[in-house]
């Protein structure tokens, strides 16, 4: 009975043993199939950084200038007696010019220049000496200037700092500026048996530092206001600012709007010059592609 019974039971188990793995592999769920690889040359979704462009630009602008007095004429630390005027004459409007490149992803390197004339009549209040040459209280002065000013800078973007660029964003300038002011002094009635004429320039470079506001008012209308300057208690001293409105299509943008800038050349001369230059503008910019 014993080996009868052995003689079933190993069969059995055997047979058992073999299908254990079967029913393992069996309950192990399928595979599943690869993740699709995104096609060759499928079109790119990414919104661009900016809403129109970036490429080198080309401004001409016009500055109506507000007719103002004109710049003064002063005397500086070394002058040994009175050597001033004031009130040059009226500002009149004059041509401007602005380069833009972007260098990097969030800045913009401009160069942008103009040139004023003014021409104006008076008296002289007192007796006065200027750029070395005397003048007497009565003489009738023709006066005329011309300003002349070009600025180099970096305009970055400061906050947000990220892509794609918000409506309203903050920008740093970063600049350096050349302004010359030659101006010429005539008293044509003078009873001096030769022509009394004083001509001189004065002229100042210096650094500047500055902010700006962009607020896209539409996709291609862009609003800014931006101010920059630098200077030092009882030395030279340069600023600028303006708010400007744009309207871009295609390659060409109409730009206008407000701009203003003031000077004071260095006292450390016998006379120098101080003034400010403001008004409207318009201007045309294109872009190249």
């Amino acid at each position: 009975m014993i080996l009868r019974s052995l003689a079933f039971r190993v069969p059995s188990l055997c047979l058992s043993l073999m299908l254990l793995p079967a029913g393992i592999m069996a309950q192990e769920p399928a595979a599943q199939p690869p993740a699709a690889s995104p096609q060759p040359g499928a079109p790119k979704t990414a919104v661009p950084d900016y809403p129109d462009p970036r490429t080198l630009s080309v401004e001409l602008f016009y500055w109506l200038t507000v007719p103002g007095n004109g710049p003064d004429v002063q005397g500086g630390k070394p002058a040994t007696g009175y050597s001033s005027l004031f009130a040059l004459g009226k500002d009149k409007p004059g041509p401007g010019v602005d380069i833009s490149y972007p260098i990097s992803r969030t800045g913009v390197l401009h160069f942008d220049g103009f040139l004023t004339k003014g021409t104006g009549s008076q008296n002289a209040p007192v007796d006065t000496t200027l750029f070395g040459t005397s003048f007497t209280k009565g003489d009738y002065l023709a006066t005329q200037y011309q300003i002349t000013s070009g600025r180099l800078y970096l305009d970055d973007l400061l906050y947000p700092h990220k892509f794609p660029v918000a409506k309203l964003r903050f920008k740093s300038i970063w600049a350096v500026r050349y302004l010359r002011a030659k101006t010429t002094i005539d008293a044509p009635l003078s009873s001096a048996t030769t022509l009394t004429s004083a001509t001189a320039t004065r002229q100042v470079v210096l650094p500047e530092f500055g902010a700006a506001m962009e607020y896209a008012v539409a996709p291609h209308v862009l609003f800014r206001v931006d101010g920059a300057g630098f200077g030092l208690p009882h030395k030279s001293y340069v600023w600028d600012g303006g708010a400007t409105i744009s309207y871009r299509r295609g390659q060409i943008s109409i730009e206008g709007g407000y701009k203003a800038l003031g000077f004071k050349t260095s006292p450390n001369k016998d006379e120098y010059v101080r003034g400010m230059v403001n008004g409207g503008f318009v201007g045309v910019r294109y872009h190249f592609k």
